[in-house]
């Protein structure tokens, strides 16, 4: 028995010392990009890229970047460049966004970061091949880390080279780098990743051989698909503006108990009996959007799914284009309205990969900062929650010094707090741009409770500044406070001096009187 134990006691310890196994491997990748009409490019501007599109390795989205005159450093650009300079064309890679697997994210002291080799070539175009200019990061060197935090101004989320090429080199027609105008950018990338171990997910399946998920179908998709389809079988009826919008009871009811309210059976209201909702607050394109968020349970950009939806639908960027000027909620017996009537705003473009940003029944609706603005009413008036936190997360990214005020207004209206909060830190830093608009004026008139609430916003900025310039001071170093886009008061503005500033015939006060 004695020998049989010790074999036991070995098997057990061999079973318990276990092994585990990391695999660092590359996911390479490549992307060409031609840049036609060079000669129309000179004279862009230092620091002013022209852009390729989106490309993706690895679960992660790239942009190549190509500065015609140049990508000069801070401190470059605080001297002249000297007489007769023959200047560089600089050229970077960025990592702008990513898929819902990305590869290769590690966690690091400075962040989220990716790390990966680089390659920059720029083509010899004659064919040979041997005059190609191509630099990047050798193996002996390690890989270059890239941030993956993109809202952060400081997270370094580009790689290149300031210096890659001369212009004079470039534009040399014996080179055969600039032919017919036009010259060709390739860029080639290893992107390492790491799989195994505790600080990295194991990730079994092949990244050539996995299944996109994102390509299929989701429920909204499905369900959307019943007011076109399935037409003939709604049961209910919305008369707005006298356009009639066929729906399902079951369906809206569900997704709005104010819509539910209206169609329950036996219900006073005429709407349950005769199965018609006439909505006389609302207007007919505002009232399309919202029917096509209760169905797909997104905006037809792809706002509340991701930066590319599955049906192929980009969100938009931001551009500048006038207000739909039919797109408005009428002002309702609610009290509930929507600010900023006819304010110029942020309207919606084709992506960069040529697919159309609106659904072709929705053509002519501009997803801008007044749109969003009336489609936030509607939310919070019909119990849409969901809807009301997506456009306020849309305006909170449009706020400019033109629609601060209004928006501020539109959000004490209805119940959105957290645009509420983005307002009052974005108009108490830029105070001064901001009371000369009309927006501000009609904050005052509309919202005047909320001079108080401003004004504890901008005292809370100034000591906060005070305190900077007493830490800078104690450790002897000047510190510069306001600036541009800042309220512009300097160290000095105390909170009693924010109360004469709100004040007066421009403050918040309204007739004269301090907030």
């Amino acid at each position: 028995d004695a020998p049989n134990m010790a074999q036991l006691a070995q098997t057990t310890q061999a079973a318990l010392s276990g092994q585990s196994k990391t695999v660092t491997v590359t996911v390479m990748g490549e992307h060409e990009h031609v840049i036609s009409g060079y000669s129309l490019l000179k004279g862009i501007g230092d620091g002013e890229p022209i852009a390729s599109d989106r490309f993706t390795v690895g679960g992660h989205e790239w942009v190549l970047l190509f500065y015609p005159d140049g990508k000069r450093s801070i401190s470059e650009t605080q001297q002249a460049p000297p007489p007769n300079d023959d200047p560089y064309a600089a050229l970077f890679v960025a990592l702008i966004g990513e898929g819902p697997r990305p590869q290769g994210v590690v966690h690091s002291s400075s962040g989220r970061v990716v790390r990966a080799f680089h390659r920059f070539t720029l083509v010899d175009q004659t064919g040979t091949g041997n005059r190609d200019i191509t630099k990047g990061r050798q193996r002996d060197q390690g890989a270059v880390k890239i941030s993956c935090a993109r809202q952060d101004p400081n997270a370094r989320n580009c790689h290149g080279y300031r210096k890659f090429v001369r212009r004079s080199v470039l534009e040399n027609p014996q080179h055969g780098y600039l032919v017919d105008d036009t010259i060709v950018i390739r860029y080639e990338i290893e992107l390492v990743v790491t799989n195994g171990g505790a600080l990295h997910r194991i990730n079994k399946a092949n990244p050539l051989m996995s299944i996109d998920v994102s390509s299929f179908p989701t429920l909204g998709d499905e369900v959307r698909k019943l007011l076109t389809d399935d037409a003939d079988k709604t049961d209910c009826v919305f008369e707005v503006e006298g356009e009639k919008f066929p729906a399902h009871s079951l369906i809206m009811s569900a997704r709005s108990s104010a819509f539910r309210a209206m169609l329950r059976t036996g219900a006073e209201m005429r709407e349950g009996s005769e199965g018609v909702v006439r909505l006389s607050d609302i207007r007919s394109p505002v009232f399309k959007l919202l029917m096509h968020f209760i169905y797909s349970d997104e905006l037809p950009d792809g706002s509340g799914r991701g930066p590319v939806t599955d049906n192929g639908y980009r969100a938009s960027g931001p551009g500048r284009a006038n207000a739909h000027s039919g797109a408005l909620v009428s002002h309702g017996s609610g009290g509930r309205r929507a600010a900023g009537i006819g304010t110029e705003g942020e309207s919606g473009a084709p992506s960069a990969d040529g697919t159309n940003s609106t659904p072709p029944d929705l053509e002519g609706i501009d997803l801008d900062v007044a749109m969003t603005q009336h489609l936030l009413v509607a939310a919070d008036r019909y119990d849409l929650t969901r809807l009301r936190a997506i456009c306020e997360s849309r305006l909170c990214d449009m706020v400019d010094v033109e629609t601060a005020a209004t928006t501020l207004a539109l959000a004490e209206q209805n119940h959105a707090h957290a645009l509420k909060r983005a307002c009052l830190e974005y108009v108490a830093t830029h105070l001064a741009e901001v009371m000369q608009t009309d927006g501000y004026k009609h904050m005052e008139q509309s919202c005047p409770q909320l001079a108080s609430e401003l004004l504890r916003t901008v005292a809370m900025h100034t000591t906060q500044q005070q305190q900077a310039a007493a830490a800078a001071a104690a450790n002897g170093a000047p510190l510069a406070l306001g600036g541009a886009g800042d309220v512009g008061f300097g160290a000095q503005l105390s909170p009693t001096n924010a109360t004469n500033v709100l004040g007066g015939t421009q403050g918040l006060g309204g007739n004269g009187g301090h907030a």
